[in-house]
Formats: C-alpha cells, sequence, structure tokens
C-alpha cells in the first residue's frame, strides 16, 4: 500500500509518494501551508507504476515489500 499526492505549486506539479500515512500528511500540509493546491490524494493498493530515468521507461515497484519480492 502507498500513497499518492499532486500539488499544483509555483507554476509546478509536485509529487509526493510515501508508504506511511504521517509522513505523507505531514508532506501534503507543508505543501499546502507554502500556497499549494491539492489536486489529487489517494491510496493504492497492489499497484506497480512506472518511472522514467534518462528518458527511458521502466517499471518500478512503489513499495518496499513488492521490491524485495522482485528482488529489486
Amino acid at each position: 500500500m502507498f500513497f499518492t499526492g499532486y500539488v499544483w505549486l509555483n507554476h509546478e506539479f509536485h509529487v509526493v509518494v510515501s508508504e506511511s500515512v504521517s509522513i505523507h500528511q505531514k508532506t501534503m500540509d507543508q505543501l499546502k501551508a507554502q500556497g499549494g493546491t491539492i489536486i489529487s490524494n489517494k491510496c493504492r493498493q497492489n499497484v506497480l507504476g512506472s518511472v522514467i530515468v534518462n528518458g527511458k521507461k521502466s517499471v518500478w515497484p512503489l513499495t518496499k515489500s513488492e521490491g524485495v519480492e522482485l528482488d529489486v
């Protein structure tokens, strides 16, 4: 399980990905206090995401437990 949040701040989207509810909420609150607008804030379970690194898209385990199972 992990949490994703999207915040619009200073003409940029900021993406917050967390495994801890308390850390996630603290980060979202800090961005909001700086004048950010929360676009989305969701909890997800059993989902793999993808990330683009150096122009190449690759599958990225979004939780530590999934990373251990995949031997990442």
